[in-house]
């Protein structure tokens, strides 16, 4: 058989066919996707244009799932535990402090999120970031985790209520004077007819605030070494002074009732006239506040026990991580930079939670410089930097929470003989022994479940 146009025709049709079959069957390259979980509405709602331009500019797509901070945390132990990979196994997540200290209980090599230290020191971004924000997502000198934020505390309180009062509460420098002119407030108002006005919303069932004030005198009921300082002597002193603080007649903290409707009420109706302020909740106060309260809020540092003490501690927080089972560990680290570096992301998702980012250099930007009318004129977010500078680190292990348990336990000894005896005569000795009961037993069980291969061993200390 021949071809009657010559062979070399012949094969130039040949090799078209067959390179043009290839292109025809060609496939592109599957797009790259990154799942990121998140657990707070407010990240999930201001991260959406921020997404929006990533995906832009890279061309790797952003599957952003909201999950309940507890499912959040057995899923991703499965994760973990079964050495899971694939669709349901996300790329990165956001961790809320509370949750992240059972992570930190294998081995290093075995945390299952990925090493993040020498990249961020390589990048550059380490030393821009507040130094004791990385401590809760750190293990024996690794971090594991990007700092979302700082959020330093303060104290807001109704300044047109305590001035009516004759109190200029922002004069008081230590926690016992602070206590003495909540007393004489509460004092004041009940001689007027509002006997169930108080001074401070103080929680007896909870210990968040308790820990903000160990915190503010440095003291980790569990340190980064496994050390426990439950029976620390500083722990008694805090302890029977917040003690009394919520209970007998030296009483000047009471609570709202669940959710934000109670509390709105209180701050509204002066029922409760002063609150621990990280940077998240002043948006929070003044949206239950609304114009009613617009020019009598003010805000001040935390008084302290000692003059070593810091004016300041921290509630709340969130890290961003990276799994190390992700196929796409490079653009995960691109997408992190653009979620927590970019400016006009972090000023966006100020405008909606109005939290201090924890980059050092984005607090130069002038918004962070203004009169707070709403606190009658205050630069309440230069006073927030200025604390932030100053928060000692707050440590977080696998057994955070249940040293959190015992301490719980030791304040509801310690109200009930408040009550009971009402004073506080040999309140600091009882809460010491009780105290030291506690870190023994903690000691106990947390050595039933350490790891051979981590070095600090858990023991009951007091420095």
């Amino acid at each position: 058989m021949s071809f009657h146009l010559g062979k070399p025709i012949l094969v130039m049709l040949i090799l078209t066919a067959v390179t043009g079959a290839a292109v025809i069957s060609r496939r592109d390259p599957p797009a790259k996707r990154l799942t990121l979980w998140v657990f707070a509405d407010s990240h999930f709602t201001t991260y959406q244009p921020a997404l929006t331009a990533f995906e832009k500019k890279t061309g790797v797509t952003v599957d952003l799932q909201i999950v309940q901070v507890h499912a959040m945390g057995r899923r991703l132990q499965a994760a973990f535990a079964d050495g899971l990979t694939g669709p349901g196994v996300p790329d990165l997540v956001e961790m809320e402090v509370g949750q992240v200290g059972k992570f930190f209980r294998p081995p290093l090599p075995e945390v299952g999120f990925e090493p993040m230290t020498a990249l961020l020191k390589k990048s550059g971004w380490y030393d821009q970031i507040v130094e004791s924000r990385y401590a809760p997502w750190t293990k024996q000198g690794e971090i594991f985790g990007v700092p979302h934020d700082v959020h330093p505390v303060g104290i807001t309180y109704r300044d047109d209520l305590f001035r009516q009062a004759g109190i200029d509460l922002s004069g008081a420098q230590t926690w016992p004077q602070f206590q003495r002119r909540c007393l004489q407030f509460q004092q004041y108002w009940a001689a007027h007819g509002y006997k169930t006005r108080h001074a401070m919303e103080l929680y007896s069932t909870r210990i968040d605030l308790l820990t903000i004030m160990l915190l503010q005198r440095g003291i980790n009921l569990i340190d980064d070494h496994h050390r426990i300082h439950l029976a620390d002597p500083k722990v008694a002193q805090v302890m029977a002074f917040y003690a009394q603080c919520v209970a007998g007649p030296q009483r000047i903290g009471s609570e709202s009732g669940e959710g934000d409707g109670p509390l709105a009420r209180d701050l509204l109706e002066g029922n409760l006239c002063a609150f621990f302020t990280p940077d998240w909740r002043i948006g929070l106060l003044k949206e239950y506040g609304g114009d009613a309260l617009s020019g009598r809020l003010r805000f001040m540092p935390l008084p302290r026990f000692d003059p070593t003490d810091a004016p300041t501690a921290t509630w709340g927080g969130t890290m961003i991580a990276i799994l190390r089972s992700s196929t796409h560990k490079e653009e995960a680290w691109k997408l992190i930079e653009h979620l927590y570096f970019d400016r006009a992301g972090v000023e966006a998702r100020r405008t909606f939670t109005q939290i201090l980012p924890p980059v050092k250099s984005m607090w130069q930007d002038p918004s962070y410089h203004q009169p707070d009318d709403y606190y009658g004129g205050q630069h309440v977010d230069e006073m927030l930097i200025e604390l932030a500078g100053q928060i000692p680190p707050r440590f977080v292990t696998p057994a955070s929470n249940i040293a959190g348990v015992y301490l719980q336990m030791v304040l509801t000894k310690a109200a009930r003989r408040v009550e009971r005896r009402q004073g506080t005569d040999g309140l600091e000795v009882a809460c010491q022994g009780w105290l030291d009961t506690a870190a023994a037993d903690l000691a106990d069980r947390m050595k039933q479940w350490e790891f051979e291969e981590d070095s600090p061993k858990a023991s009951a200390v007091t420095p």
